[in-house]
Formats: structure tokens, C-alpha cells, sequence
């Protein structure tokens, strides 16, 4: 994979991040060194090794999927702002 300045910066578009060029230039370098790193356990022999997703084994609890009941009155109690009888909440897109 080629870590390029335009891939920083498409990232850094993901993430809503404001990058300065030197930071470009740095998280570039890391990027680079972070995969040349990873390149290193392919040397790993691995062979007589079972594949685990897991390094404990434990099955998982599941529980059933059931709604919870509340009284939407003592949360808007402890609600420190209502508008209209909601929660106001900052938006989480951008503007």
C-alpha cells in the first residue's frame, strides 16, 4: 500500500481532523514505518499454530433481546435543559 500525501489527507477528512503540512509530512512517515512493521510478521512462522480470534477462550453469555422499561419522567428530571419537554442535544454534523 503507498502512504501518499493524498491519502493523509483523505483521512484527515474522514476523521475531521485540520492538519498542518509538517503533520502531513510526519503522520506520513509513521503511516510508512507502522505497515514496514507489519511486514516483519510475515517473516513469522506460523506454521503448527491453529488460528484463534481469541487469546481466552470463553464462549459468549448471550442474553435475550428485550425492551426496558422506564419512567421518561425521572430522566427528564435529572436532565440538566429541556426544550419542549426534550433533551436538547449539540448537532453531530457539520456546519
Amino acid at each position: 500500500m503507498q502512504i501518499n500525501r493524498e491519502l493523509v489527507r483523505h483521512l484527515e477528512n474522514l476523521s475531521k481532523l485540520r492538519l498542518k503540512d509538517d503533520e502531513i509530512e510526519r503522520i506520513k512517515k509513521d503511516m510508512m514505518d507502522i505497515l514496514e512493521y507489519m511486514k516483519l510478521l510475515d517473516e513469522v512462522d506460523v506454521s503448527g499454530y491453529q488460528a484463534m480470534t481469541s487469546p481466552i477462550e470463553s464462549p459468549l453469555k448471550l442474553r435475550e433481546d428485550r425492551p426496558i422499561k422506564f419512567d421518561a419522567s425521572k430522566i427528564l428530571k435529572e436532565a440538566p435543559k429541556l426544550e419542549n419537554n426534550l433533551i436538547p442535544v449539540s448537532s453531530i454534523h457539520a456546519q
